[in-house]
């Protein structure tokens, strides 16, 4: 695959100062496409663990192109879109097959396009050189293709040699695959930044299976590594956890360092406050050695009250809260050029004052100084954000801020 294109860009203090001010009510919707739930890729029959909901039945009749957690973008306007652990559990996920999806939306803007999404091949994850130390689905195959039943892959960067790592929820751990989708490195652990020697774990990792000692599950259940970005000068990962510890006093989450090059975690660490709305991150990208953007949201769907927002943040001194200003309002959109479409009787949040309903907001790419693109991960078939009596579709907004970022 063509190597992906990341925002070169630098931000003083004092812009980002003057520039946090931007008003959500203030930001317009420029582009819309959506992938539609029931689109399906080539592979194996798969659901037969789950259960039917919003309408559509399982067993699918092979693999749904659903649940995208991280996006990045490549030179020639195309995206690398990566479905997460596929229907929501470890147990009801053996049958779905980790992949990175190549989608081309035809944004609908003011000056046309169809709102379609063309998905134009993928990447398979798999462990053919067995460097997974635990037992995996398919563990006696030529290919080991890995699963959602193995790993719950949230979250998505590529180095400067091509090569993809991806946070993961069940250990947490990161992964680290060739740019054609090979395990490269065995998964690596999570080291408690608190208790100097210890790992921090959630209650799926496979390891307290494996090993005579178990170290008591720290991280909650799809609490582990939800959003990752990626330094600037591209040498350094920023993993975040989705939730609190289990015993944290404060809805704090914890950001940590990861040196690509060493292929290990520095000893330092940040802190980013949830709202007191809030119950979890989507997604966190970096436009700068250490500004960027969180995804915060609540538990809410089809809830036009609900909690969903971008969060400018700034990185400080290890061990400290970063600091967090309001950024959009994600309920709260401009759409002066009506491009939510085709509308359905019941979808709500699709008028002149738009809005983003969903209960899993996982994705944004920062496009330019005042343009981002936000992807929802659609639970498919479980999430009906958008209507509460459909499936959610995979939604792709693009917004334009009243003043830029930088």
């Amino acid at each position: 695959m063509k190597k992906i294109l990341f925002s070169s860009i630098i931000l003083s203090t004092l812009s980002f100062a003057l520039h946090t001010t931007a008003k959500a009510d203030n930001t317009t919707l420029i582009a819309f496409a959506k992938l539609d739930a029931e689109t399906y890729a080539e592979g194996p029959q798969s659901g037969k663990a789950t259960k039917a909901a919003n309408g559509i039945a399982p067993p699918f009749k092979s693999q749904p192109v659903q649940g995208f957690s991280a996006v990045l973008k490549n030179k020639d306007g195309t995206y690398m879109a990566m479905s997460d652990n596929g229907f929501g559990t470890q147990d009801n996920s053996s049958d779905f097959l980790l992949r990175i999806y190549h989608i081309k939306p035809n944004f609908k803007t003011s000056q046309g396009g169809t709102g379609n999404v063309e998905v134009l091949g993928f990447i398979s994850l798999r462990d053919p050189n067995k460097l997974i130390p635990f037992p995996i689905v398919n563990q006696e195959t030529n290919d080991r293709l890995l699963t959602g039943a193995d790993f719950d892959i949230e979250s998505l960067q590529q180095a400067e040699d091509g090569s993809y790592w991806i946070g993961d929820e069940f250990g947490p751990y990161l992964l680290h695959f060739s740019a054609d989708g090979i395990l490269l490195d065995a998964p690596i652990t999570l080291p408690n930044p608190y208790v100097k020697g210890q790992e921090l774990r959630s209650p799926q990792n496979q390891f307290n299976k494996t090993q005579k000692e178990i170290i008591e599950p720290l991280v909650q259940r799809s609490g582990g590594f939800e959003g990752m970005a990626l330094s600037k000068d591209k040498q350094f990962l920023y993993p975040i956890l989705e939730k609190p510890l289990t015993n944290a006093d404060k809805k704090q989450l914890i950001i940590f360092q990861f040196n690509i090059a060493k292929k290990a975690y520095t000893d330092n660490y940040y802190l980013f406050d949830l709202d007191d709305k809030a119950t979890a991150i989507g997604d966190f990208q970096l436009f700068d050695h250490q500004s960027g953007i969180i995804i915060e949201r609540d538990d809410t769907e089809n809830d036009l009250t609900g909690h969903k927002k971008l969060i400018l943040v700034k990185l400080g001194a290890s061990g400290q809260a970063v600091e967090r200003k309001e950024l959009v309002d994600l309920m709260r959109i401009h759409n002066p050029h009506s491009l939510y479409s085709p509308y359905r009787e019941g979808d709500i949040g699709t008028g002149k004052d738009f809005a983003f309903p969903f209960i899993t907001i996982e994705d944004i790419v920062i496009e330019s100084p005042d343009t981002l693109t936000i992807f929802n991960d659609n639970n498919f078939p479980g999430s009906s954000g958008r209507n509460a009596k459909l499936a959610d579709d995979n939604e792709i907004i693009q917004i334009k801020l009243d003043q830029p970022l930088f």
